[in-house]
């Protein structure tokens, strides 16, 4: 119940607040945790020296950006629960959205994304501008925060389909030409597929290339990136990744995870610092982290 009241709280105090103010606010918060948290710090640097190619001051400064700019983020989801469709006009810069459309062919889109800029509004833009979008999420421990979180997603025009539910919800979704969101940048410590990222070996989810293969959808890669530290507006990133299916399942699940996951380095390289990633993705890093 108090988790669930201060979510509400925060959310209306996010709204209230002008938004450069609650921005300056937030990156402030982001910069003490980045230095009251080692542990979150040093995955975060860890994870960070990829894109900044083993440059550790590079790396560290991406990292601490990283941080202020989740806050950032975190400000943006509060005011989501206040906000109709109609405020969301203009958040995104993106116009070629013929393109897009291109890329329903009857069987919907797989849209591949990663803790990066503001995922949930680009879902609910895709929504606002006529693109059914079934967004794949995780629940809340608590029921009645869930259920808050989940309906402003709602409200904002997207279907949510919980995470562990994902098989028949977005099967469905797809053979209605409709668009699947849904983020990979989740370390898997058993299952899962090895593919390469950044020059090392990562473990990540096969669902969505299992899911496009066996429906037959087109596959993009996309970041939402945040235009200005202080700005609400983001602009978006997409990358079709295609692919032709060979027969051999394994070996196309494989082919297309590596795939998604070879545009997404190049849109992360882009906006390094606006990737939200505070658990280690690497194993090797991993099992490099002192006990």
């Amino acid at each position: 119940m108090l988790l669930y009241w201060a979510f509400r709280a925060t959310s209306a105090l996010a709204r209230l607040v002008p938004v450069r103010v609650s921005y300056g606010i937030a990156r402030v918060v982001g910069a003490l945790a980045y230095y009251a948290w080692p542990g979150g710090r040093r995955r975060c640097i860890d994870n960070m020296r990829r894109p900044a190619a083993g440059n550790e001051q590079l790396a560290r400064r991406y990292a601490r950006r990283s941080f202020a700019n989740y806050a950032v983020y975190l400000i943006d989801f509060l005011r989501f629960m206040g906000t109709t469709p109609e405020d969301l006009t203009g958040r995104v810069r993106f116009d070629d959205w013929d393109c897009l459309e291109e890329q329903r062919r009857g069987n919907g889109i797989v849209f591949v994304t990663m803790h990066f800029g503001n995922w949930d509004l680009g879902a609910a833009v895709l929504a606002l501008n006529g693109f059914p979008v079934a967004a794949v999420a995780d629940r809340f421990p608590n029921q009645r925060v869930n259920e808050l979180v989940l309906g402003s997603r709602e409200h904002l025009g997207m279907t949510i389909i919980p995470a562990d539910r994902v098989g028949p919800g977005i099967l469905r979704a797809l053979r209605r030409n409709d668009i699947v969101a849904t983020l990979v940048d989740i370390p898997f410590s058993q299952g899962g597929i090895e593919v390469e990222f950044f020059g090392g070996t990562i473990v990540v989810s096969d669902g969505p290339a299992r899911i496009a293969l066996r429906a037959g959808s087109s596959v993009v890669a996309a970041t939402l990136p945040r235009l200005g530290p202080w700005s609400e507006v983001v602009g978006a990133d997409l990358s079709p990744v295609p692919y032709e299916a060979t027969g051999d399942n394994e070996h196309d699940v494989k082919a297309l995870t590596q795939a998604v996951f070879c545009h997404l380095e190049q849109l992360v390289q882009r906006h390094p610092d606006q990737w939200y990633i505070f658990r280690h993705l690497w194993p090797a890093d991993a099992a490099a982290e002192p006990a």
